[in-house]
């Protein structure tokens, strides 16, 4: 299997290896790999390939890890391409995460207006990007990991019809803190699980587990679970008490952007330095080792048990568009063929949250279809205007207009 990473100078990178080496059956199991780690910067780029190659244990076969800058030559000949890029870098994502606070929202990188820069940033500048996949590897499974996920997701599909799924450890873990907290499988949980990326809820017809298992979810009461006969996961807290997540972030002295920044120099640092990979920090990125590895062994072998993996609605949820990405059980088949499970029927009070928020999603899509430069989109406000002011976190008309002025004038990285 040729791996192609599309961002592959990230500094959590090298945990994709620990992930790999770690896959579920060893070598038996797991194909022959050549993973080919692409990134714009040189420097930087074989920094992290040198961490990669250290990270995996010696005894480690069938692992090849090489590192490309030119896009073509990487995708050439790609079983399946993961995109993990940060359009903008960290910098960025600081800017996602504050500027709204001065019109009183809290900023997130995928959710509310902040989630909308990240948009508005990174959907035209990987237009590009999705046309070399198409043109160098029609064929291959494209594996999204760029947030806001279902957004890029939806514009991409768009924009190529690749065969592209969006993935995230999110539902994962909460499902796995429900299970914990109720005592029920994993796979019977996972089964009540319906949303969008980093809007999702459990649901359950007794009423007392849903209300006991309020400790699986940070940031939100019982009173919510009460109104929305459902449980949400924790990043459902930004559209349920904004004041709060706004009033905590004017209360803290780092976002969580500038957390990152000192977690990547000192990670950076490490490998330059030449530190014992046992040594190393870890950002903890959960993704590679309960989402990506095992979606890569299910597309080879099949799989008994579901993902909740992002794909288009296609009549799998009545409360989102078709075309907009949903997030509910999905079997793999091996090959890759994805097969939906029924998805849980949805209380009104939550499958009316979620049905503002998949709107927002589609036509903040709509929007940006078809852009190609971040510096240029000017000629768009009034459909990205129209597209923020869906957004649950987003009050008035008004006020997403001066929330677009505000992402415009940031000249982009």
């Amino acid at each position: 299997m040729r791996l192609a990473v599309v961002g592959g100078s990230g500094a959590s990178t090298p945990e994709l290896m620990d992930a790999l080496a770690a896959w579920s059956g060893g070598p038996d199991r797991r194909p022959s790999l050549d993973v080919v780690l692409q990134g714009r910067s040189a420097e930087k780029l074989a920094l992290v390939a040198d961490a990669c190659r250290r990270r995996l244990p010696p005894t480690t076969e069938g692992i090849g890890v090489s590192s490309e800058t030119d896009l073509g030559r990487a995708l050439d000949g790609a079983d399946v391409v993961l995109i993990q890029v940060r359009i903008g870098g960290l910098d960025a994502r600081l800017f996602d995460e504050t500027f709204p606070r001065s019109f009183g929202i809290p900023g997130e990188e995928t959710q509310g207006p902040g989630g909308f820069a990240n948009a508005m940033r990174t959907i035209p500048t990987l237009a590009a990007t999705w046309d070399g996949i198409a043109a160098r590897a029609p064929r291959a499974l494209v594996i999204n990991l760029t947030n806001p996920s279902g957004i890029v997701t939806a514009a991409m599909i768009h924009h190529t019809g690749l065969n592209v799924v969006s993935i995230c450890d999110a539902p994962v873990t909460f499902v796995e803190a429900v299970s914990k907290v109720t005592g029920r499988a994993v796979a019977d949980v996972r089964a009540g699980y319906v949303g969008m990326n980093h809007a999702g809820f459990w649901v359950s017809p007794d009423r007392g587990t849903l209300l006991a298992a309020a400790s699986a979810t940070s940031g939100v009461d019982p009173e919510d679970i009460a109104a929305l006969d459902a449980l949400p996961m924790p990043y459902l807290r930004f559209y349920l008490h904004p004041d709060r997540q706004l009033a905590a972030q004017l209360a803290s002295t780092e976002s969580r952007a500038q957390v990152l920044k000192r977690l990547e120099a000192e990670m950076l640092g490490q490998y330059a330095g030449g530190v014992d990979p046992a040594a190393q920090s870890r950002r903890g990125a959960l993704w590679y080792g309960v989402s990506v590895v095992p979606l890569l062994d299910a597309m080879l072998h099949g799989s008994d048990e579901t993902f909740i993996l992002g794909l288009p609605n296609a009549d799998d949820v009545p409360w989102a568009p078709p075309g907009a990405i949903v997030e509910i059980p999905t079997r793999v088949a091996a090959g890759g063929t994805f097969c939906r499970e029924h998805a849980a029927n949805l209380p009104a009070p939550a499958a009316g949250l979620l049905a503002r928020h998949a709107i927002y999603e589609s036509l903040a899509a709509e929007a940006l279809a078809g852009a190609t430069d971040p510096r240029a989109l000017a000629p768009r406000r009034e459909a990205l205007v129209r597209a923020l002011a869906a957004n649950p976190m987003v009050p008035t008309v008004a006020m997403a207009g001066r929330l677009i002025d505000a992402i415009l004038s940031r000249s982009p990285s």
